[in-house]
């Protein structure tokens, strides 16, 4: 894999010289939230959900492909009540949604993909989460970091 800031620099250096890059950064053209709120389930009772959270369009012109990272944290609330830890997964756009034996990642850790060519990638990405059976209701929180780089 090349170190993102490799290939920065010799693109930036041709640029100046007025030569074009024989290929670009990878890029995440589209990324498009589709969820808003997620189900807490009622009290005493606790089920596994799979939620679509984001279409993504990924693309490179690097022969050698991308890589994909996604990294999370867990859904939180401001005033430090139970955590809800998930898991990420990816499926390509109109396939079936993810069963939950497809979440291979545990939660906090990386989700990566990898293509081997050139072109663009159009995906689906998901999130297993299962809240505690007295989870405290109201205004939960996370960040999802997704990056992208030529291999």
């Amino acid at each position: 894999m090349k170190p993102l800031y490799w290939q920065i620099v010799p693109s930036l250096l041709l640029v100046l010289l007025g030569v074009q890059p024989a290929f670009s950064l990878p890029t995440i053209s589209t990324m498009r939230s589709v969820v808003n709120n997620l189900t807490l389930d009622g009290q005493g009772s606790a089920s596994t959900h799979i939620v679509k959270v984001a279409d993504l369009e990924l693309s490179t012109t690097d022969p050698d492909g991308f890589t994909l990272t996604i990294s999370s944290q867990s859904l939180t609330k401001s005033g430090g009540e139970t955590p809800i830890p998930f898991q990420i997964t990816t499926v390509a756009t109109g396939s079936a949604s993810p069963s939950a034996s497809d979440f291979s990642v545990s939660p906090g850790n990386n989700y990566t993909i990898s293509t081997t060519s050139a072109g663009s990638s159009l995906k689906e990405m998901y999130i297993k989460y299962t809240p505690a059976a007295l989870q405290d209701p109201g205004a939960y929180n996370t960040s999802i970091s997704l990056i992208v780089t030529d291999n």
